[in-house]
């Protein structure tokens, strides 16, 4: 089920968020700036959102656009928060207020080549380092044998 796009607005405003609420084809979409998506997050927490369902990144080819999506299983609604942030630019970490982004956001800053502020182990996960962030889309994809070769 989709929470109501005026009261996401609304629940944003009251704690100061700047926000573009939307409903789109799969749901509710609050677009923050990413100074913001930490705030906007706990105001979701407050608001009942008790659970942290996913947190991945795309890159635009200009950007890359992080989407956390909250689920509050109380009220039986789900909600997504995203934010647009530059190449090799910093996001601060959502750990403090849903502990399950702690995976994710390792994942995504290593393959999307960001930095992760506020991280209590921001490793890599599956590279070492050197490696070129994976998934951003100005990476070349390497022959068959360059991998052989390597």
């Amino acid at each position: 089920m989709q929470p109501d796009a005026t009261t996401i607005s609304e629940m944003l405003a009251s704690s100061d968020i700047a926000a573009e609420v939307q409903t789109v084809l799969l749901g509710v979409v609050a677009r923050v700036s990413p100074s913001d998506a930490v705030e906007a997050l706990a105001a979701f927490k407050a608001a009942g959102y008790e659970s942290l369902v996913d947190f991945d990144g795309i890159d635009t080819g200009e950007a890359v656009e992080l989407t956390w999506r909250v689920r509050s299983y109380a009220l039986d609604l789900e909600a997504c928060v995203k934010a647009t942030l530059p190449y090799d630019g910093e996001i601060h970490s959502v750990w403090n207020v849903y502990p399950s982004a702690l995976m994710p956001e390792r994942e995504t800053a290593e393959l999307f080549g960001l930095k992760l502020a506020g991280h209590p182990n921001p490793k890599r996960l599956f590279t070492t380092d050197g490696v070129e962030p994976l998934l951003r889309k100005d990476v070349l994809i390497r022959t068959v044998e360059e991998v052989k070769n390597r």
